[in-house]
């Protein structure tokens, strides 16, 4: 989306980014392209389409369907949705059952948040062709998150992208703001056909092909390959064939979309320089599960200087509000801690951990300017893993990369944005050294991906820092004689991590001389004999916990919900149970500290667990609402995915913005109250202004339709 509005509006683009100083760095490893061919490589899918195919029955019953937003096609453009219904409904069919699939957590959301924007809830097969519902997705022209937006869109629009987050990858904020976006384009152009063609080109763009022209229909046009790119001319039919065939799953043969699929999450405020991975480490869940739930934070760490939203399960909601209050008594595992060298500067340590110094800096805001020797430096840590290789692997200490030993010689493969001068600072030698070696006359321009020799008569490199001394320290021995396939989106450091060695023997033992040479699907061996010296590792401190008695774990526990049916602190437990409460296997026995009731004091209490399908909570439970929803946009808490499924929405197109609502109206509990609809109110803002049920409301009063709310009219409410 947008992709042309990058050319049209780079100056502004580049004096913003300049003057914001958070600058969109493409070369991280996290914002890597990723998205499907079929999504972007518009040339591709035009050379594969296999037209004159005959339609079945299904496909021509599909193409007859109507939804809300009104599409007038001649016989041509007709032909072109047929074509590409039957591109992603055969051709492609794997793809779209992913992309469905991938959906499911999404649709409850987006369609609420589209009905409260009064948008039609057709623009929910959107990020179908934009990203295949994929949070994570990076187009190879920089556009990201679900909705495809450009860093300079999304920030028009009220998301952060920076070094610490991208908000183009949280789901709700990310709707919420093409919600906005959607809204404006069709109060522009008052046509969701040019709307369609603005989101993806740009309005600026679109604005200036009709002027040129004179023409005000997009399908006119898009008739003239000299106006529009190719990509832009096929948008709207793309988007028109995926519609239909969302509308009409059944009838094509594919698997009805499950409107329960998504997750119970709750919103927890966390303060700057939350440690992430601890507190996921709290709440129970392995930091993928975390991560998957929270897709915008890009580092382990939260932005030091703005409290963010958090999202977890319902169900560890108290648990995650316990970590943040101290988060002082956990073991830090989102960051790294570097003890400052004599004469070391912040350039150093930013060159060494690979963290910008700004942020570096931001992270570590109470430190002075100069360092003074043995001061302790805190490193945010990838939250993908993938730009973690150039930190030793460890919750002690952030140790760099060692440089090659004198007099042997090294090798750097030249990549973007190499010069010759930061490759001589990379290892430490001067320019004229390193010219000498590779027989280079000046320092011009490196051929991308061609070979460098780094001399190795460099100058004595500043002494390394080592990890203090622990007490009780205990070998930890490798797995001798064990392999290791490496999945997609695993590092060194991880698997090294996963088999008790160190990074260095892993790539040692496989001959690796980069983390970057690490691919997906490499076999690995894993080094360590029995006997073989292991590095060191620090055993914890003894703990004297008087036992009141054992327990043995049953499917569905988990640590939280032990303590609180044991009757016992967390805390005590987990010092009673040392290093055991992370993983969990039924069956496994556990230690109960003295202050454990009898099992007759405790009162029977069930496992903290996600609400079963058929449950029916007292109140609706909202699903996780973006800040911007609430601060700018004024949109109502979505209601829970049930009522969603159940509800008929059938917003009109009229692109207008909710206006503030009125007065809360009094209610009695378990009374009927009346309810007078004013301007902007919305179905599902009353339901939530009186913790209803949206499908309830509509049907106490007779509602078949969203759209038929109207400015005046009373509404019978039972209050609950």
């Amino acid at each position: 989306m947008g992709r042309s509005l990058l050319y049209v509006l780079l100056p502004a683009f580049l004096l913003l980014a300049g003057c914001s100083g958070k600058q969109y760095d493409k070369s991280n490893a996290d914002m890597k392209a990723n998205l499907e061919p079929e999504l972007w490589n518009t040339s591709q899918i035009l050379d594969n389409l296999q037209r004159g195919r005959p339609l079945t029955e299904q496909e021509k019953k599909a193409l007859a369907s109507r939804g809300a937003i009104q599409f007038d096609l001649d016989v041509k453009e007709n032909e072109e949705v047929q074509v590409f219904l039957q591109y992603f409904s055969i051709d492609k069919r794997g793809s779209m059952d992913t992309w469905l699939r991938r959906a499911e957590p999404h649709l409850p959301y987006v369609r609420a948040v589209l009905a409260s924007y009064n948008l039609p809830p057709d623009l929910i097969a959107l990020p179908f062709i934009e990203s295949g519902y994929n949070t994570m997705a990076y187009s190879p022209v920089g556009a990201g998150g679900m909705w495809q937006f450009m860093p300079y869109t999304g920030r028009r629009f009220g998301l952060t992208v920076d070094w610490w987050v991208d908000e183009r990858r949280d789901p709700y904020k990310s709707t919420v703001a093409a919600a906005k976006y959607l809204t404006k384009l069709y109060q522009m152009f008052g046509d969701w056909n040019l709307a369609l063609a603005a989101y993806n080109a740009g309005e600026g763009k679109i604005s200036r092909v009709m002027a040129a022209s004179g023409q005000c229909d997009f399908f006119d046009i898009a008739k003239d390959p000299k106006l529009l790119k190719e990509e832009t001319r096929h948008y709207v039919p793309k988007f028109l064939a995926v519609l239909k065939i969302f509308q009409n799953l059944d009838s094509l043969g594919f698997k009805k979309v499950n409107w329960q699929a998504g997750p119970n999450l709750k919103e927890v405020p966390a303060p700057g320089g939350t440690d992430l991975a601890a507190l996921a480490q709290a709440c129970s869940m392995p930091w993928e599960q975390f991560r998957e739930y929270n897709p915008g934070f890009r580092r382990q760490v939260s932005p030091p200087d703005m409290t963010v939203n958090v999202y977890v399960p319902v169900a560890k909601e108290q648990v995650a509000l316990a970590f943040l209050k101290n988060p002082e008594n956990s073991q830090p595992t989102g960051g790294q801690v570097y003890t400052a060298q004599a004469g070391e500067t912040w350039w150093n340590i930013a060159r060494k951990s690979g963290m910008p110094v700004a942020e570096l800096r931001q992270l570590n805001a109470g430190l002075p300017e100069t360092l003074p020797p043995g001061q302790a430096v805190r490193i945010a840590l990838s939250a993908s893993g993938a730009d973690n290789a150039n930190l030793a692997e460890g919750p002690d200490a952030c140790v760099p990369k060692p440089l090659a030993a004198s007099g042997k010689p090294q090798r750097h493969h030249v990549s973007k944005g190499d010069t010759v001068p930061g490759i001589a600072r990379k290892y430490g030698v001067s320019t004229q050294d390193l010219l000498a070696a590779n027989k280079m006359k000046r320092a011009g321009r490196l051929t991308l991906g061609s070979w460098l020799n780094i001399p190795g008569s460099q100058p004595a490199a500043p002494a390394q820092p080592t990890l203090a001394a622990k007490p009780n320290a205990v070998p930890v021995p490798g797995e001798a004689g064990k392999t290791h396939t490496v999945a997609r989106g695993e590092s060194v450091g991880s698997i090294a991590a996963k088999y008790d060695v160190t990074t260095q023997e892993l790539m040692a033992a496989n001959g690796l001389r980069s983390p970057k040479e690490l691919l997906a699907g490499k076999r690995l061996a894993i080094p360590g004999k029995p006997g073989q010296k292991t590095p060191e590792r620090a055993a914890p401190e003894p703990v004297q916990i008087a036992s009141a008695g054992s327990y043995v774990v049953k499917p569905g526990d988990t640590a939280h919900a032990i303590a609180r049916t044991q009757g016992v602190d967390p805390k005590q437990l987990a010092a009673a149970n040392p290093g055991r409460l992370d993983k969990l296997r039924p069956g496994d026995r556990l230690t109960l500290p003295a202050s454990a009731k009898a099992p007759a004091q405790v009162a029977a209490a069930p496992a903290n667990r996600e609400p079963a399908k058929n449950d029916t909570p007292a109140k609706p439970i909202a699903a996780p609402q973006s800040p911007a929803a609430k601060t700018v946009a004024q949109a109502p808490i979505v209601p829970a995915a049930k009522a969603f499924a159940q509800a008929s929405s059938q917003p009109a197109p009229a692109a207008k913005q909710p206006a503030a609502p009125q007065a809360q109206a009094s209610k009695a509990a378990g009374k009927s109250v009346n309810y007078k609809v004013g301007p902007g109110d919305t179905l599902w803002g009353i339901a939530k202004k009186f913790n209803v049920d949206p499908s309830s409301l509509m049907a106490w009063n007779n509602i078949k339709s969203s759209n038929a709310l109207q400015t005046g009219s009373q509404l019978t409410i039972h209050s609950q």
